[in-house]
C-alpha cells in the first residue's frame, strides 16, 4: 500500500502556530506493508534509514495508542526537503501515522493525528499540530487546540520558493522571545481576523494584504538576512503579500501571476548568491477529502 502527504504552509503570515494549509508541491510518499520486523528504506533527500526516523516513531505511536504491535516495512520517498519550512517532518509523520492506521483499520482522526504529532516531537522537540494537521486536511485550518481544528475551504494558486539555505526549526524556536510587546499581540490579532474574513469570501488579492506577522518574524530575521531583497523582488513583480512558510527559509507569495513572481524570487536569491527552487503549488490539497 502507499500514502502520499503533501507539504503545508504553516503560520500563513499572522497565524503563528495556528494557521496552516495544504499545498500539492512537494510532497512525500510512503509504501508500506506488514513484516516481521520494523524496516525503512529511504529515497530523495536524506534523513535516517533507522527507528529515528519520524515515520517509523508516528506508526509506532499510533500502534502504541491502540494497544498493537505491528510491524511495517517501509519505503520513504523523501520529496519534500527537511528544513525547508514547508512541513517535511510533519508529512512524514502523517504519512507513517496513516500507514499504520490503514494496516489497523484505525479510522480515528484524533487517534491519527496525535501519533503523527509524536513524530514531530521527536523531529523539534514540540508535538505541534500546525503541520501535520493541514497536511491532513489539506484546508486553511486554524488550530485553537491539537485536537479542535476549525476549516476553511480553499482553492488557490500560491508561488513557494525555496533557497538552498537552511533555518533549523530549533533554532529559529530559540530565537522567539517570552513575551511580546501588546501593540504587536493587539496588531496581530487583528492581522490574523482580517485574513480569515478574506479567505472566507475568497477575495485573494485582499488576504495578501494580511500576511505580516509581528509576532515571530521580526525575531527570526537574523537567521533570514536576505528577506527584505526578496521581499520586495515578490511585491515588484505583483504579489499581494509575501511572507514565510513556517519557520523558513520557504518562502510564499499570494498574486494574479504566481508564476512571474515565483522566477521573480528566484531571481532576487541567485542575485545573493542563493540557489532556489520555485513551486507553484495549489493550495487547498490534504490526504483526505
Amino acid at each position: 500500500m502507499k500514502v502520499r502527504v503533501h507539504a503545508t504552509i504553516a503560520n500563513f503570515g499572522p497565524g503563528f502556530d495556528v494557521f496552516g494549509v495544504g499545498i500539492g508541491e512537494p510532497y512525500d510518499e510512503l509504501s508500506f506493508r506488514e513484516s516481521d520486523e520494523w524496516s525503512i528504506r529511504v529515497e530523495g533527500f536524506p534523513v535516517p534509514a533507522d527507528e529515528t526516523n519520524v515515520a517509523v516513531v508516528a506508526a509506532r505511536a499510533l500502534a502504541r495508542l491502540v494497544g498493537e504491535d505491528v510491524p511495517l516495512e517501509l519505503k520513504l520517498r523523501k520529496g519534500i526537503r527537511p528544513g525547508s519550512g514547508l512541513g517535511s517532518s510533519g508529512a512524514s509523520s502523517l504519512a507513517g501515522a496513516l500507514a499504520m492506521a490503514r494496516v489497523l483499520g484505525v479510522e480515528d482522526e484524533g487517534l491519527i493525528l496525535r501519533a503523527a504529532m509524536e513524530g514531530e516531537r521527536a523531529a523539534s522537540g514540540s508535538a505541534h499540530p500546525d503541520n501535520v494537521v493541514p497536511a491532513y486536511y489539506g484546508d486553511f485550518t486554524i488550530i485553537s487546540t491539537p485536537l479542535h481544528v476549525d476549516r476553511i475551504p480553499v482553492d488557490f494558486r500560491v508561488a513557494v520558493v525555496l533557497p538552498e539555505v537552511e533555518v533549523p526549526t530549533r533554532e529559529a524556536r530559540r530565537a522567539l522571545p517570552g513575551k511580546v510587546p501588546i501593540g504587536d499581540a493587539v496588531s496581530n490579532v487583528a492581522l490574523a481576523a482580517s485574513l480569515v474574513k478574506a479567505l472566507i469570501e475568497g477575495d485573494m488579492e485582499r488576504a495578501g494584504m494580511f500576511l505580516d506577522d509581528r509576532i515571530a518574524l521580526p525575531y527570526r530575521l537574523k537567521l533570514m538576512p536576505w528577506y527584505g531583497t526578496v521581499r520586495r523582488a515578490a511585491m515588484e513583480a505583483g504579489a499581494w503579500g509575501f511572507s514565510v512558510s513556517g519557520s523558513g527559509p520557504a518562502v510564499f507569495a499570494l498574486g494574479e501571476d504566481v508564476v512571474q513572481i515565483g522566477k521573480a524570487i528566484v531571481e532576487a536569491f541567485e542575485g545573493l548568491g542563493i540557489s532556489a527552487k520555485a513551486y507553484v503549488a495549489r493550495a487547498g490539497v490534504g490526504v483526505v477529502p
